[in-house]
């Protein structure tokens, strides 16, 4: 049987970059460093040893050394990677960056989803400049993701930008939301697993599934182009979880 070339394999001679390295398991770490300090790994399931040459760099919003003195990051591992810092200040505070990168989202997301070449507005962008941003970078991606979605003419309006609680709704939305009323990524991802550790009969991933697929499909009021567009599959997928999840009576849609 074949074996795939991994990350560092496919990166020897370049640059591989490990995003939000703060969460990555101690058993990993041990992985990482060791490829760091011999050059060395195997590919997964494989025996042979082999080399590569590697640059890394590294991103993380957790304070690395309080990490390293809670013995929940290898303290040698640290050290290996701690060799030039960048300190990058969250959104809220070069909200000078909120029109660049809203412009380059917006590209991004019509090329990645064929939709149109959209423009922002004006009052749009005071709207994105407005905001606290508790989500970062990430957030204002999503953002931009969901107003192409919503936008109602070739031009992002203040109205297309959903932002806080009611993100998921194509209402206007209050640009003063507050960090309390917010909930971050990280906030919903834990209550769901936490959830599911409650009740043992819950398999996270297909009851995700079903439930992302019935509140799109709310969301967009059944439109079933724009619920998969929301979800990032095609309509064929979005019909097939339709139907296997039997969820059509339920949403009072046609199959």
């Amino acid at each position: 049987m074949s074996q795939r070339a991994g990350r560092f394999e496919q990166s020897n001679g370049g640059t591989l970059f490990l995003d939000e390295i703060g969460d990555m398991p101690i058993q990993l770490q041990s992985m990482i460093l060791r490829v760091l300090q011999d050059g060395e790994f195997t590919r997964g399931g494989g025996s042979t040893t082999l080399k590569g040459d590697v640059r890394i760099i590294a991103a993380t919003n957790k304070n690395l050394e309080q990490e390293v003195a809670e013995k929940k990051f290898r303290e040698d591992l640290f050290y290996r990677l701690n060799v030039v810092r960048i300190h990058l200040p969250p959104l809220r505070q070069r909200l000078e960056d909120v029109r660049l990168l809203a412009e380059y989202f917006l590209q991004k997301v019509a090329a990645r989803q064929r939709l149109p070449r959209l423009k922002i507005s004006e009052d749009a962008i005071n709207v994105l400049e407005s905001h606290t941003w508790p989500g970062n970078v990430r957030e204002l991606e999503n953002t931009i993701q969901r107003a192409c979605v919503f936008a109602s003419s070739d031009v992002l309006l203040p109205k297309d930008i959903p932002l806080g609680m009611g993100a998921i709704s194509n209402e206007p939305q209050q640009t003063n939301t507050s960090l309390a009323e917010v909930v971050t990524k990280e906030m919903a991802i834990d209550a769901l697993l936490k959830a599911a550790q409650v009740d043992p009969n819950v398999q996270l991933l297909p009851w995700l599934e079903r439930e992302f697929t019935i509140y799109s499909m709310r969301a967009t009021g059944g439109n079933q182009v724009r619920a998969a567009k929301l979800l990032g599959i095609t309509r064929s997928t979005l019909r097939k979880r339709i139907e296997i999840f039997g969820i059509t009576k339920e949403l009072n849609i046609s199959g």
